[in-house]
């Protein structure tokens, strides 16, 4: 089996991987707030480093609900990029600008959901503590190895997809040449 071959194989199940995956999620997301209510004390047991306020307000709650659906909006942007990539190397395009691009689509989502984190932590924790007495209300920031992981992942994957686009224009050049 030549390596094209095994590569489009690969291709293709990481292609459908993924579109199971675009499929799966949204729908776990939305089982799971139809049957679980939405509850300062469910709210604290989905939240890992947050704590809800027991007088928070369904607002609050749903605000920080929405909030969080935020990195799950990008997460599934970036999922279907990677499909479109696998889609385009089980057809065989592997050294065109387009492929590079898409490549370079998937770093900034994985620099996105480095980030995304960083900003929502903050803004989340004043919102579900503001229901707090004052000097019982609290902010904080957070800082973890993921966050730092999909950063630098995202950075190397933003420079693999420049390298590809320098390959794609010489690859352009060989065939034009020939």
């Amino acid at each position: 089996m030549t390596q094209l071959n095994r590569l489009r194989k690969w291709a293709r199940f990481l292609e459908w991987t993924t579109l199971l995956s675009l499929m799966a999620i949204p729908s776990a997301i939305i089982v799971g707030l139809v049957i679980s209510p939405i509850t300062p004390v469910s709210l604290n047991q989905r939240l890992d480093a947050l704590t809800v306020s027991p007088s928070a307000t369904n607002v609050q709650m749903y605000a920080a609900i929405g909030l969080n659906l935020i990195p799950v909006v990008v997460l599934l942007f970036t999922l279907n990029t990677m499909r479109k990539l696998f889609s385009a190397y089980h057809k065989g395009e592997v050294f065109t600008d387009a492929c590079a691009r898409l490549i370079q689509s998937i770093g900034r989502g994985f620099v996105s959901l480095a980030l995304l984190p960083f900003v929502l932590h903050p803004i989340l924790s004043v919102l579900l503590s503001i229901s707090n007495p004052p000097g019982q209300r609290s902010i904080s920031v957070n800082v973890s190895s993921e966050m730092i992981f999909f950063a630098l992942s995202g950075g190397l994957i933003i420079v693999i997809g420049w390298a590809m686009r320098q390959a794609s224009e010489l690859a352009s050049e060989n065939r034009a040449f020939v």
